[in-house]
């Protein structure tokens, strides 16, 4: 067992020195380029019982700075008053627009055209869950590049400029944007103003995805790795979704798009990439509280747990080395698989007289990388624009470090439940509580460059 625990220590290591040094030399701001022509995008937008959050959603889509756009919200048989709601915010009229047939979902009941906002699209159809709702969003778009976004997730105002901007470039075949959460932002003087504010699991939450996505995302770009592209905020080719058959119905559709796209290319032998784009943001309400949050991780942890078992045995033959790396060995074997060996050996060491010096000093060390790497993520925060103040990055530093020894071992708790309640078989839409945060897509929309 002790030999276990040392392999797997060295290996978590090797990863932790790539996020310490690849954000810190290979970071680069890219300067938007507003001149450039402008391609054909469709934003869809699922939304199951989204009805006190999906004003947010529209206010932030109407102040967008970007022409050739489509908004296509997706009503997946909600329950509640959505559909009203929408009517309402947006004066629906029937459409006449007939999909392409190219991928398979429940039936659609409407479909729907504002008389606001011309450019916003609802289609509304029978329950299906989140994949089938994307899957009908993109058999019904007639745009070359399709975004995915929560139904609570609010777009920046340029992030469409930056996505068109990466889209330029013929290597680039799907990407991510930057998830912020919205709690804690504030509009001031038109500008988006970031407060690291609220209770300690929202503190925590931006912290952890500040260092997912400014430090984990942005490595395993650089090394055309990326293990999943964001359902709150992922941008495709529509053509390459119809290729590998669209969305499947799990509980991590993100993850096994991913996937899915990354199987494709190296069964077509195509140099592609999948990157991360950390310009283009968007926002979204993360959970307020532990029986929410807890949810939404178990739902995550589950999602992975699913791809592992579906793509484990071809993962060698069918997928990049990068890819194996980052998704068999730094997610399941230092994230699922290390949750269970890190318990048994403190276990261990406390009731069995294990090597408590060499795990204490494994600890030390671990503390100290995340430490760095903390403070490299809040760095690249600021450099990519984010207006925390600097008092606000000295608290997010410091509460980093008490949450090592809180919420970072919840995460080791939900790691280990949420492998378990995988074989619970609920592949249901995962619904999390919303607050709808009152006004904040005002400040959304009125953007930040």
């Amino acid at each position: 067992m002790s030999y276990l625990f040392y392999a797997t220590a060295v290996v978590f290591l090797i990863f932790q020195v790539l996020y310490t040094v690849i954000p810190l030399l290979c970071s680069k701001v890219k300067k938007l380029h507003p001149d450039l022509a402008e391609k054909s995008i469709a934003v869809l937008v699922p939304a199951y019982n989204e009805e006190l959050t999906i004003k947010n959603c529209i206010d932030a889509m109407a102040g967008l700075h970007y022409g050739n756009h489509e908004i296509m919200i997706i009503n997946d048989g909600s329950k509640d008053e959505t559909f009203s709601r929408l009517d309402e915010l947006l004066q629906l009229e029937p459409d006449g627009r007939r999909p392409g047939y190219q991928l398979a979902y429940k039936p659609v009941k409407g479909v729907y055209r504002s008389n606001r906002y011309p450019h916003i699209f609802v289609i509304d159809k029978q329950n299906g869950g989140k994949a089938d709702s994307l899957n009908a969003g993109i058999d019904y778009a007639v745009s070359e590049i399709v975004i995915t976004l929560d139904a609570d997730s609010m777009l920046e105002a340029n992030a469409l400029k930056y996505v068109n901007q990466y889209f330029h470039d013929s290597d680039i075949v799907a990407l991510g944007g930057t998830v912020k959460i919205v709690q804690g932002a504030e509009k001031r003087g038109g500008v988006i103003m970031e407060k690291f504010k609220g209770p300690g699991l929202i503190k925590s939450q931006i912290i952890n995805y500040t260092h997912g996505f400014y430090v984990r995302k942005l490595t395993q770009s650089f090394f055309n790795s990326i293990v999943v592209i964001s359902g709150a905020f992922g941008a495709f080719y529509k053509d390459i979704l119809v290729e590998v058959n669209g969305f499947r119905s799990t509980v991590g559709e993100d993850i096994d798009i991913t996937l899915k796209i990354h199987e494709y290319l190296k069964a077509n032998r195509l140099k592609k990439k999948l990157v991360y784009a950390p310009e283009a943001v968007c926002y979204t309400e993360c959970p307020e509280n532990l029986p929410n949050f807890y949810k939404q991780r178990i739902r995550w942890q589950k999602a992975f747990v699913d791809c592992i078992l579906i793509y484990w045995s071809r993962l060698s033959r069918d997928f990049r080395a990068g890819v194996n790396l980052f998704f068999a060995i730094d997610g399941f074997m230092l994230g699922t698989f290390s949750a269970f060996t890190t318990l048994i050996y403190l276990v261990q060491a406390l009731f069995a007289g294990g090597n408590v010096m060499h795990a204490l000093i494994f600890l030390l060390i671990s503390v100290v990388v995340n430490a760095l790497q903390i403070i490299i993520s809040l760095g690249l925060c600021k450099k990519y624009g984010s207006s925390y103040t600097a008092l606000d990055y000295v608290k997010m530093f410091l509460f980093s470090q008490m949450e090592l020894l809180t919420y970072r071992n919840l995460l080791l708790y939900i790691n280990i439940a949420g492998t378990f309640k995988y074989f619970d078989n609920d592949e249901g839409w995962g619904f999390v509580e919303r607050k709808g945060v009152a006004a904040i897509s005002q400040n959304i929309a009125s953007g930040s460059n």
